[in-house]
């Protein structure tokens, strides 16, 4: 039952981020929720969970994943689209491990706290990715990223008993910080490029 409400909270998101366009005090509102909807749950899951798996190395990926981007900005100066594609496709990349291990916060022996938790910080997914991909990459790319992060996380739900040990690696723990660190940097300078 929770994993039918998480996806239907994923979709209900581009609805209610629709709805609210229409009053640019609501957009705000909804931008700042989205934006702090990222925040936290970097801040408070993602981050946390790194530096407990890989300690201060992470500390220092998630630098490094901060500083990734803007270094390939220069790099790319010319080229920046293709830098900001390169950071959208790590972004995404880093949405889809993410929505696996949403499928596998949703078993039941993670209890159904953790479960409520996940379905509800599915809206704010939901909406961020309905803001920021379809207005940069149309509505075919956006549903087909929609219905990946959908299967990826019905593949966390489903095969999620052996991917406890894969998600309790230390690896696993830096590719996330570093993904982490790429999304402070869309986070901090979204007005000022386009992710």
């Amino acid at each position: 039952m929770t994993l039918l409400l998480s996806i239907a909270a994923l979709l209900l998101g581009p609805v209610i981020y629709a709805a609210g366009r229409k009053n640019p005090t609501a957009k705000r509102i909804l931008d700042g929720v989205i934006l702090l909807t990222i925040a936290a749950i970097i801040a408070t899951h993602v981050v946390p969970e790194a530096l407990r798996q890989a300690g201060w190395l992470a500390a220092l990926v998630i630098a490094l994943g901060l500083a990734f981007p803007m270094l390939l900005e220069r790099l790319f100066h010319k080229a920046t689209d293709t830098a900001h594609l390169f950071i959208v496709g790590l972004a995404a990349t880093g949405l889809l491990i993410h929505a696996v291990i949403d499928g596998v916060a949703l078993l039941p022996e993670n209890g159904i706290a953790l479960a409520y938790a996940i379905v509800l910080h599915r809206l704010p997914v939901g909406m961020a990715i309905w803001c920021i991909a379809r207005p940069n990459f149309g509505i075919t790319v956006t549903t087909v990223l929609f219905a990946l992060v959908i299967l990826s996380t019905v593949a966390g739900f489903l095969i999620g008993a052996s991917l406890f040990d894969l998600a309790e690696t230390r690896t696993l723990a830096l590719l996330q910080a570093f993904i982490s660190g790429s999304l402070i940097h869309v986070v901090l300078f979204r007005h000022g490029h386009k992710h």
